[in-house]
């Protein structure tokens, strides 16, 4: 069985659920329903699958006081394009654009019942931490099974497309139901994201390594192979760890030490500087406080916490880094010196000798 589990936990890849989940779509049926039941299901879909956070007196019983041993929860966001800025400096950068849609606490442990589901590879991993389970994006229940549904009930919300554990401390927990914002963050704070990268299926040494391959002269099936991949005699057999054909893509990758430097507030939209974001346009990720210790945040500018809560004065449609030039700000006019006109010059003439 010791083998069994070695390669069950050690795998690179899923495509499948574990078998210990919850059952999560429903049966591949569609019943005939008329225009009146069909009605009822709505009208209990909005009655009972309504989010509970209509206390008053929540909020101000949720905040506390951030300390650098305090670990926050993340957010699960959708990745839905590339956008360019400019510094004030003239520099032209690109950002990434995460969506955070819908996201809600839907229950948590503290650090006592978080011990007794960790598995035992990961005892040490997660040592005194608590844990959150977030959702994001509502659906309606019908499309899932009534264990998946029932996971919602306490939270009072409807089931979510995606869901996510997040390890925390104890001091960070959140009450089922709370809803999760763009402005958890702030612009100038550093996130570490994580996320699939693009699928590719099964491909050669030459795509998945970039291999050279063979000569494609003088040869017959021979341009794409990886060339030998083993010795003969004691050392038979292929080299370990030897770079073969396989599958390509879908790999788990954190980017670490990201900065964010412009959030919407309205459309909940985080914009991260740099392409570099894992995965696919429309897929998702995960966004957390960084783990970077020169990025971390300290106690001279602390963060909301547990996390941001919406108070009486409004926060502007946008939030920009003090670095980004805004769009509705005078335009930058930058003079060009004349050591760098002598260099343009230089780099023209180069330019055209060697055409």
């Amino acid at each position: 069985m010791s083998a069994f589990f070695k390669n069950l936990y050690n795998k690179r890849r899923t495509t499948h659920p574990f078998r210990w989940w919850i059952k999560r779509k429903a049966d591949s049926f569609k019943p005939e329903l008329t225009k009146d039941n069909q009605k009822f299901i709505d009208d209990y879909f909005q009655t009972n699958f309504s989010t509970p956070l209509i206390v008053p007196d929540l909020f101000n019983k949720s905040q506390k006081v951030w300390t650098p041993e305090s670990r926050r929860v993340g957010l699960i966001a959708r990745k839905i394009g590339v956008y360019p800025m400019w510094l004030k400096d003239g520099q032209r950068i690109l950002t990434t654009l995460l969506q955070v849609n819908d996201n809600h606490v839907i229950k948590c442990y503290n650090s006592e019942q978080f011990a007794n589901q960790v598995i035992h590879q990961d005892r040490y991993r997660y040592q005194g931490l608590a844990c959150a389970i977030i959702g994001a994006e509502s659906d309606h229940f019908i499309k899932y099974s009534a264990g998946y549904a029932g996971l919602f009930v306490e939270a009072g919300l409807p089931p979510k497309k995606k869901l996510t554990k997040v390890p925390i401390t104890d001091d960070a927990l959140l009450p089922p139901g709370t809803p999760l914002y763009a402005t958890h963050f702030r612009p100038g704070d550093w996130v570490d994201i994580f996320g699939l990268t693009i699928e590719h299926g099964f491909q050669g040494v030459v795509k998945r390594w970039d291999f050279a391959g063979g000569h494609p002269i003088n040869t017959t099936k021979w341009k794409r192979r990886p060339g030998a991949i083993g010795h003969g005699r004691r050392a038979g057999g292929p080299h370990k760890g030897k770079k073969m054909p396989g599958h390509m893509g879908r790999e788990r990758k954190t980017l670490n030490g990201v900065e964010i430097m412009r959030i919407n507030t309205k459309e909940n939209v985080i914009y991260v500087r740099g392409p570099a974001v894992p995965g696919e346009t429309g897929n998702f990720c995960y966004i957390f406080d960084t783990k970077i210790i020169e990025k971390k945040l300290t106690e001279k500018n602390p963060p909301p916490f547990p996390t941001y809560f919406p108070g009486d004065n409004e926060l502007p449609v946008d939030l920009y880094h003090p670095d980004v030039h805004r769009f509705e700000d005078e335009t930058i006019q930058f003079v060009e010196t004349e050591k760098e006109q002598q260099q343009r010059r230089t780099g023209a003439k180069i330019a055209k000798i060697r055409k």
